[in-house]
């Protein structure tokens, strides 16, 4: 059990190095992809994906759609190929991401899409596996697999961290290459907006190391009687729901996910006493809302967790738990940021508490996840 800890840990580290590395290589071969297609014009797309491929969907779409000044929408897999690609334009583009490339339902969807006409991506690890097969222009992104075999045969599966932050990556660049395409970014707003993400490596250790310093002065109060509650907004309502996705898989534990406004509407009338409430409150245009709800959520006898930018003194003087962020992120880019947080409490408590991580020392739990994700049957083709 300590051993899936450890590589966790690992690859959480690895990270900052990962974006350093990665932003230049990634983003020559991804102009390059993009370039090999014919030119034609493009109104709008989506981007799709299941889990934490879903969730860089959501994360990447403000700094995306900055890009491209286009609409993209993200939506879960199974939401586009069953209900929505049937009504797709044929001058759309559609965004397939999953870190393994074979995952049934968004392989699905990005056959479907193309089936219709539109121009299809393939965000995945490499050129050999279904979902690059699928689409029509493969987005590589340079990552270790979340599945890892050891020399016997057997996995360690770990929550994804340098995978999310993999996928992140290649859809920011991706938005990049695609933006300079159709015209929507010259040299000196790409150049700009690039120095940006390569900013980012050194905002991410510094989120780290302050991450882990507060992990360990709390991680023993989560006890398993308490109940989890995240919140977000905008580009960080995927990082809540990537916090949740972290408490199911390293925890096996329920947590709540609500979107920053939807919370005085729904999870507000289960916080009391025995609740943790995440509130993400970076500078942007979900700040003044996210102070009142964690004025709310205090009232209500909650313990507030704010992860914040670490000079909002607002937010620090509201808090009983504050996560000190680096400052100067644009907000789109802030979710590579404030995600370690729930990276480092999700592993420091599974390791304290000795849980395995998703109740893969079940061997039927692995099996029956396993099925349900690879091994789903794919929709016929639309008309």
């Amino acid at each position: 059990m300590e051993e899936e800890k450890q590589v966790m840990l690992q690859e959480m580290a690895m990270q900052p190095d990962f974006v350093r590395r990665n932003v230049s290589p990634m983003l020559e071969a991804m102009r390059e992809a993009v370039a090999a297609r014919p030119e034609r014009s493009i109104s709008s797309g989506f981007s799709i994906g299941c889990g934490d491929s879903y969730c860089a969907a959501l994360a990447a779409r403000a700094f995306m759609m900055d890009a491209t000044q286009r609409m993209i929408e993200p939506v879960e897999s199974l939401e586009f190929s069953r209900y929505l690609v049937a009504y797709l334009p044929t001058d759309a583009f559609v965004f397939g991401v999953s870190n393994s490339g074979t995952v049934s339902r968004t392989i699905e969807g990005v056959r479907l899409a193309r089936e219709r006409g539109a121009w299809t991506f393939a965000v995945t690890v490499n050129a050999a596996n279904r979902l690059a097969e699928t689409a029509e222009t493969l987005i590589k992104v340079n990552a270790t697999p979340n599945i890892k075999e050891r020399p016997d045969g057997t996995r360690v599966v770990t929550p994804g961290t340098v995978t999310y932050t993999a996928s992140l990556l290649g859809l920011c660049l991706a938005g990049v290459a695609l933006g300079e395409r159709v015209g929507s970014l010259d040299a000196k707003r790409s150049r700009a907006i690039v120095d940006q993400l390569r900013r980012l490596a050194d905002a991410m250790a510094a989120a780290d190391e302050a991450a882990r310093a507060t992990t360990a002065e709390i991680a023993a109060s989560f006890t398993p009687d308490r109940e989890t509650v995240i919140l977000g907004g905008g580009p960080n309502y995927a990082t809540a729901y990537f916090g949740m996705a972290k408490w199911h898989e390293a925890l096996t534990r329920p947590c709540h996910t609500s979107e920053l406004e939807e919370w005085a509407h729904e999870e507000y009338f289960i916080t009391d006493e025995g609740t943790d409430t995440f509130i993400l409150l970076p500078p942007g245009g979900g700040r003044s809302r996210g102070l009142e709800q964690a004025m709310a959520a205090k009232d209500m006898g909650s313990r507030v967790i704010i992860i914040a930018a670490k000079g909002d003194q607002e937010a620090r003087r509201v808090a009983d738990v504050f996560f000190a962020m680096p400052e100067g992120v644009p907000e789109p880019l802030t979710p590579f940021v404030y995600k370690a947080p729930f990276e480092h409490l999700s592993c420091r408590i599974a390791s304290e508490q000795k849980i395995p991580f998703l109740g893969f020392h079940n061997p039927k739990r692995q099996q029956v996840n396993f099925r349900q994700i690879f091994n789903s049957a794919e929709a016929a083709k639309t008309a």
